[in-house]
């Protein structure tokens, strides 16, 4: 019986989609940092997040849909083929 691979894949996603959060919060406050700055400085709190939550949402998407290949359930290597086309 062949392992269940999903699950991996699953938890792969959402570890991605955590670190990508973190890191396009990063990136937003390396790139907009002086205009952060400058809206909590003006009592404006809401558009500096709404900022960090759209670049955190995008940095995670973009986390997830970057997994390599070889590491979805629906991969097969060349040895899994081979192994396949002797079985048969």
């Amino acid at each position: 019986m062949k392992p269940n691979k999903w699950p991996d894949f699953l938890f792969t996603l959402a570890v991605r989609f955590v670190c990508g959060l973190a890191l396009g919060g990063g990136a937003c406050f390396l790139s907009s940092y002086r205009w952060i700055l400058r809206a909590f400085s003006h009592d404006n709190i809401r558009a500096p997040l709404v900022w960090l939550i759209i670049w955190g949402l995008a940095g995670g998407i973009v986390a997830m849909f970057t997994v390599p290949h070889w590491q979805t359930p629906w991969y097969k290597s060349i040895r899994m083929r081979e192994r396949d086309d002797i079985d048969t």
